[in-house]
C-alpha cells in the first residue's frame, strides 16, 4: 500500500511542476516553432537547402555558407566567451547577406533575431545578395591591384 501511495505522489509532484512551468515550456516550443519556419525559409531564399534547418550542427554550417564563412568557424562557437561575439556578429552578417547594413538594422537584427529572419526570409522586396564575410578585403586588394 504505501508502494502505491509514492506512485501517487510522485505523480502529484510532477503534476505541480507542469503546472508551474507548462507555460513556459508552450512558449518556448512555439518561439522556437516560429524560428524554425523562417530559417527553413531563409535557406530557400538564399538557394541553400530547406531541409538543412531541421538538423542541428548541420545548419550552422549553411549558416556560414550564406555568410560566406569558412565551414570550420563554427569551432569557434565552442570558445566560451568568443562565441557570444560571433553570434553577434553573425547576427549582422546574415542581415548584410540580405542587403541590410545600417545600424537599425544590425541592432534589430541582434536584439529580436527570429523575428528579424522571418522579415528577410518573407519579405518580397529583400534579395539575398551573397557571401559578406571578409567582403572589404576581397575589395580592398582589387583596388591596389588596379591602382
Amino acid at each position: 500500500m504505501n508502494e502505491m501511495f509514492g506512485v501517487f505522489s510522485k505523480i502529484h509532484e510532477f503534476n505541480d511542476f507542469w503546472r508551474l512551468f507548462a507555460p513556459y515550456v508552450i512558449a518556448l516550443g512555439i518561439f522556437s516553432g516560429i524560428g524554425l519556419i523562417g530559417k527553413v525559409a531563409l535557406f530557400s531564399k538564399a538557394e541553400q537547402p530547406a531541409w538543412a534547418s531541421f538538423v542541428p550542427i548541420y545548419d550552422m554550417v549553411i549558416t556560414m555558407r550564406i555568410v560566406g564563412r569558412p565551414d570550420k568557424h563554427i569551432f569557434l562557437f565552442l570558445i566560451p566567451i568568443y562565441n557570444v561575439y560571433l553570434g553577434f556578429k553573425m547576427c549582422t552578417e546574415i542581415a548584410s547577406a540580405f542587403g541590410k547594413s545600417s545600424p537599425s538594422d544590425y541592432l534589430w537584427a541582434c536584439i529580436l533575431n527570429v523575428f528579424y529572419i522571418l522579415h528577410l526570409a518573407f519579405s518580397y522586396s529583400i534579395e539575398y545578395q551573397g557571401p559578406v564575410f571578409r567582403k572589404h578585403l576581397t575589395a580592398t586588394n582589387n583596388q591596389m591591384a588596379v591602382a
